[in-house]
């Protein structure tokens, strides 16, 4: 579980600095005419904006209560499943020393 919330944590914050990147580029384009170009302050603007929702895609959360009812639901088809397999095995035995007999 812990390696999975770091690596979310990795792409949280790559996608982050990606955004913070793509935006201070723009911004220094226009601020500074010098190095003003219109394609590639386009780009800039679009990888912040695809970024920008990366990010806010990946901070997504479940809702807890879900995730309970997930769980909750596996537990009981884990034991259901546990009981059938229990049942199988004891009519295997007896069907085995049936054919012994």
């Amino acid at each position: 579980m812990t390696i999975l919330q770091q690596n979310s944590n990795r792409l949280k914050f790559l996608f982050t600095i990606n955004f913070s990147l793509f935006s201070a580029l723009a911004i220094c384009q226009k601020i500074i005419d010098a190095i003003y170009n219109p394609w590639l302050f386009l780009l800039c603007l679009l990888g912040a904006i695809i970024n920008l929702f990366v990010l806010y895609f990946t901070t997504q959360k479940k809702p807890l209560k879900e995730t309970c009812e997930e769980s909750f639901v596996t537990e009981s088809e884990k034991d259901k499943l546990m009981n059938d397999l229990e049942e199988e095995a004891k009519r295997r035995k007896h069907h085995d020393r049936i054919q012994q007999n």
